[in-house]
């Protein structure tokens, strides 16, 4: 049960995580930068940012899986074999998004805070800078994986007309917006799919039991 709302539970906290781990300068004056970085509050801050994002991708691990059986099921024909084609590309897929993000968002954590470890709290502005322009653009890539995980789910839908034909249309414009991603506000239609799949699925299964329940 909680698997399918593993979807909901990976952007409220990857979402909050991100705010705490992003927030700060990042092209401010080298002194500004100093101040903000070197403060162990705000490396505090930034590292709570880092483990709730990390926990948001560990919730999205459970909801691919779960996503990945589902779809399995839908490609099941009357004889009871299916490609598994699309049921595959949903693992691989959503695995190749999380693989990277977690890479991104440690690299964004350990680059943040790194004064921990330098000489007298050193903060070097240069390759804060760096890091945020290098993880924005790995995160952007890696969501070449959301948009096959999307999309496979979606064409299943639509094949099997078991879900609402709307949440896989919205889900065919989601891909896209993944695809698209190096654009900040894609990241937002794709992240609604994910919430708003995430609760269509967990009021399905609700039903299903409860109808299993009665019989």
């Amino acid at each position: 049960m909680v698997a399918s709302l593993g979807g909901l539970i990976f952007v409220v906290l990857f979402v909050i995580g991100n705010i705490l781990l992003q927030e700060g300068p990042s092209e401010s004056s080298p002194a500004k930068m100093q101040a903000y970085y070197g403060s162990s509050s705000h490396r505090d801050r930034m590292s709570i940012g880092w483990a709730l994002a990390a926990l948001g991708l560990f919730f999205l691990l459970w909801f691919v899986a779960y996503v990945r059986e589902l779809v399995r099921g839908l490609e099941t024909t009357d004889s009871g074999r299916g490609s598994g084609f699309l049921s595959s590309v949903v693992a691989i897929g959503g695995t190749v998004y999380a693989a990277v993000t977690a890479a991104a968002v440690g690299l964004a954590e350990g680059v943040r805070t790194m004064s921990d470890d330098t000489y007298r709290h050193t903060v070097y502005s240069g390759v804060i800078h760096a890091a945020n322009d290098g993880t924005y653009v790995m995160h952007a890539t890696g969501t070449i994986g959301m948009a096959a995980f999307i999309l496979a789910f979606s064409l299943a839908v639509l094949s099997a007309g078991r879900f609402p034909r709307w949440l896989a249309w919205f889900g065919v414009v989601a891909a896209v917006a993944a695809l698209l991603s190096i654009f900040f506000v894609t990241i937002i239609v794709w992240l609604v799919w994910l919430a708003v799949t995430s609760v269509v699925l967990f009021a399905a299964m609700n039903r299903e039991l409860g109808a299993a329940t009665r019989t």
